[in-house]
């Protein structure tokens, strides 16, 4: 048999779940603002609204040429704060996909 445990035994799960809370949400914070981000910088580059800016449109299907793949890595870059390499943006072709790829990093 294994030995008995203090009372308070479920103090370090308490604690533990408390600290993985707090990891989620702050997984999840970044991936909201990378996907503003990322959301207005593709609208900055269309000279649309961002409310109109598809997150899981092909970047082709939002009619982003290859010109302006190359300039949103830039406009990316800036408002992230991370390297995104245009390989990075053919490899994860949406919004969606590229900030779960990003979030990951």
């Amino acid at each position: 048999m294994g030995p008995d445990l203090p009372d308070g035994q479920g103090v370090v799960s308490s604690d533990l779940r408390t600290v993985a809370d707090g990891i989620s949400n702050r997984a999840g914070s970044r991936r909201a603002a990378l996907l503003s981000a990322a959301t207005a910088a593709i609208a900055d580059l269309l000279n649309v609204d961002a409310a109109k800016v598809s997150t899981d449109a092909p970047f082709s299907d939002l009619g982003l040429s290859s010109l302006q793949l190359a300039r949103l890595t830039a406009h990316l870059e800036d408002a992230m704060g991370v390297e995104v390499s245009l390989t990075t943006l053919y490899d994860h072709p949406d919004i969606e996909q590229l900030v779960e790829y990003l979030a990951m990093r």
